[in-house]
């Protein structure tokens, strides 16, 4: 990783554990680069504003989840399979960054109007990944005919339920639920979607 690439993850993560304790428009670009071990000058090297960092957050977040997606995309297993997948992928990355969920929940309802189109414009790209899913599944007879943009909304909605439980409650509550969620999740999901 090229050393510019470098600070700017450095400085990403620091903003993720600094946002998520104090939450973003309370938590100062000073408390950032104390958290990252460096100079408030060298924050503004690299981005603008605390809003850059956040979208730069949100991005690269997003990125990683697009692109779990579209290699899954390319593979032939069933719809209910994928389905698991990414739940457990999701359920994943939530446990091993908690902090990063909580600031992604968190800062997801609550932007700046400079924010709140970009950060929209990211989830609308998810969903249309989520649509697809669904479409290639009724193109496939695996689905039943549905409207994809309805249900992509509603399973966003159920992971994102999720999502909230696992970080409103201490880890030990919910451990064996995280564990369980993606098949239980999957069938259920499966049960409602599926071509009889």
């Amino acid at each position: 990783m090229p050393r510019e690439a470098e600070k700017q993850e450095l400085i990403r993560q620091a903003a993720v554990r600094a946002f998520s304790r104090k939450g973003f428009y309370k938590t100062r670009a000073a408390e950032v680069a104390e958290e990252a071990g460096i100079s408030v000058g060298t924050i503004y090297n690299y981005f603008r504003n605390k809003d850059e960092i956040l979208l730069s957050i949100f991005k690269t977040e997003f990125e990683k989840r697009l692109s779990f997606f579209r290699e899954l995309m390319k593979t032939d297993i069933p719809i209910q399979e994928k389905i698991r997948r990414i739940l457990e992928e999701h359920l994943s990355q939530l446990k091993k960054h908690r902090s990063m969920a909580q600031l992604m929940m968190q800062e997801r309802f609550n932007p700046g109007m400079g924010l709140r189109t970009k950060l929209m414009t990211l989830y609308g790209e998810m969903l249309t990944r989520v649509e697809e899913l669904i479409e290639e599944g009724i193109e496939k007879n695996w689905v039943r005919p549905c409207h994809p943009k309805v249900v992509a909304q509603a399973l966003l909605g159920v992971v994102e339920s999720i999502s909230v439980y696992a970080i409103m409650h201490p880890h030990t509550e919910t451990e064996e639920t995280l564990k369980i969620a993606p098949s239980e999740l999957a069938d259920l999901i499966w049960n409602g979607l599926k071509a009889t």
